[in-house]
């Protein structure tokens, strides 16, 4: 074959000549045509990445037409300052503004630099096209995020990563055209209140309510203030506070004096009984014994006995998280009410670990959810629900589902002591461990039914917790099917959070 084409090169003949001459123009032309058609695709591409970048800048400024218009040129231009292929280019980008958007829509065309031009024609030309659109409704998130025991160092790690990638993903979404805030409300089976614009005027100082003091003795034919058996042990309050009575549990309605079951009651966990010990965390035993008895009797007496509330016998050991001891058991980090400092809440975020013991209880964290976005006390810095201009998200996050934990096989509490008190109390609605977490699901979906019906958009993350029964309770409570997340391990976690804080910044772009 080799000396076949040396001859055919070398060859004098004049057919060889003649088949040359016709047939290397069109050889050439060929290569030259298919160069081209790779060229005309090169410059369709970076033409539309080019306007891409240039109208997503000019989309994320806070400043008037003529500004972004700048931007956008400006950008355009830098991105095809490099590119060889285009003779000629023009970009448009013009801009509606309505009541609670603005849309920005871009064109551009190029005339590319071809090596037959002339065959293309008008198809020499490339264009490209791009609209974007920014919701100006004013943006509330609350971030309602499981702090329970089973979340450990390591999911809880990845929580703070996938939480804070998130808030990152809202402070880009702040313009002087838009005002965007948002909340943290950790939660065990209590939250805590005693942060950020926390008031006394929310707390029964005077033990009125229903179930104020319900775990101890009287004294002098009066209820116990929890407040005075933190001062009696020299402790202070850390700020959980006990679920309300029904039906105010579950709703918004602001603390009043006058109705003594809408103020919050302070969380006391109470000594259970025998010696004082390092905490436990054990499903079927007590785990909270801080104190030793100083009188005998039933294990009942001994625990609603108030004589033994002293600060020489209080026992400091394993008096901080994840595995506490003593009357503030399990009490997680504050809520941060809601912000428009990003930074500040990114901190709050920081801050969250896990707290063994007590159990998990969603509702009780969506009731408090509810709150932050409220416009009613306890917190005010909500807009009104149902406001044409604001958009209000609830993102609750949680790795398993309700449940009470601890002293199952005990004669008395049938569970440590958490917002609804002890099982054996009925607080949920039955001393049965069983039943009692039937309802705290159907509370669950109550909350989310209620925010729903209050146009918040609520969306459901779950951790390697993808039950038949959290299926189920938890596809409901999303706003939409697509809402539901169910993620199977923590590689997975901050993809989702970004996924929601995209679909929540609301800037959405179309070829």
């Amino acid at each position: 074959m080799y000396q076949r084409l040396r001859s055919f090169w070398q060859s004098r003949d004049g057919t060889y000549a003649v088949a040359i001459a016709v047939t290397l123009p069109l050889l050439l032309g060929a290569i030259g045509f298919a160069i081209d058609i790779g060229t005309m695709s090169k410059a369709k591409r970076q033409l539309q990445d080019s306007l891409d970048a240039a109208i997503l800048a000019a989309s994320r400024i806070d400043d008037d037409a003529d500004s972004r218009q700048k931007v956008f040129s400006d950008y355009f231009a830098a991105n095809l300052a490099d590119r060889s292929h285009f003779k000629t280019v023009e970009a448009r980008l013009s801009i509606d503004r309505g009541l609670n958007y603005i849309t920005t829509t871009a064109t551009a065309k190029g005339e590319v630099d071809l090596n037959f031009a002339f065959v293309f024609g008008g198809g020499r030309y490339v264009s490209a096209q791009n609209k974007a659109f920014e919701s100006t409704n004013k943006l509330e998130v609350a971030l309602v995020l499981d702090n329970t025991g089973s979340m450990g160092d390591a999911r809880m790690k990845s929580l703070r990563s996938a939480a804070t990638a998130l808030v990152d993903i809202l402070a880009t979404a702040q313009t002087h055209e838009r005002e965007v805030r948002a909340a943290l409300v950790p939660f065990v089976t209590a939250v805590n209140v005693k942060g950020a614009e926390f008031k006394d005027s929310w707390i029964d100082r005077d033990a009125k309510a229903a179930y104020h003091g319900a775990n101890f003795a009287l004294e002098g034919g009066k209820r116990v203030n929890h407040l005075d058996l933190f001062e009696r042990l020299g402790q202070t309050w850390k700020g959980c506070v006990e679920a309300r009575p029904s039906p105010y549990n579950l709703n918004d309605a602001p603390p009043d004096n006058a109705v003594p079951d809408t103020l919050f009651v302070p969380y006391f966990a109470p000594d259970e009984p025998g010696t004082a010990k390092v905490s436990g965390d054990k499903g079927d035993k007590f785990n909270n014994s801080y104190l030793d008895e100083t009188t005998s009797g039933s294990q009942l007496d001994q625990q609603r006995s108030t004589g033994k509330y002293n600060k020489t016998t209080y026992n400091k050991i394993d008096n901080v998280g994840p595995l506490t001891n003593g009357p503030n058991y399990a009490c997680p980090t504050p809520i941060q009410p809601l912000t428009d400092d990003m930074a500040a809440l990114k901190a709050e975020i920081a801050k969250m670990i896990y707290w063994n013991g007590s159990g998990t209880n969603v509702a009780e964290g969506l009731a408090w959810g509810m709150r932050v976005l409220s416009p009613e006390e306890p917190y005010t810095g909500g807009s009104p629900f149902k406001q044409e201009d604001v958009s209000k998200v609830v993102v609750v996050f949680t790795d398993g589902e309700n449940n009470v934990f601890g002293a199952s096989s005990e004669g008395i509490n049938k569970s440590d002591y958490g917002s609804y008190s002890f099982v054996d109390q009925g607080r949920m609605g039955s001393t049965n461990r069983n039943t009692a977490l039937t309802n705290v699901n159907t509370y669950t979906l109550a909350v989310c039914t209620a925010l729903k019906a209050q146009d918040v958009r609520v969306f459901t993350v779950l951790l390697g917790a993808d039950t038949a029964a959290n299926r189920t309770l938890y596809s409901k409570c999303a706003s939409n099917p697509s809402d539901y997340y169910p993620t199977s391990d923590v590689s997975t976690l901050e993809a989702t959070f970004k996924k929601i804080g995209a679909a929540v910044a609301s800037l959405q772009m179309t070829h």
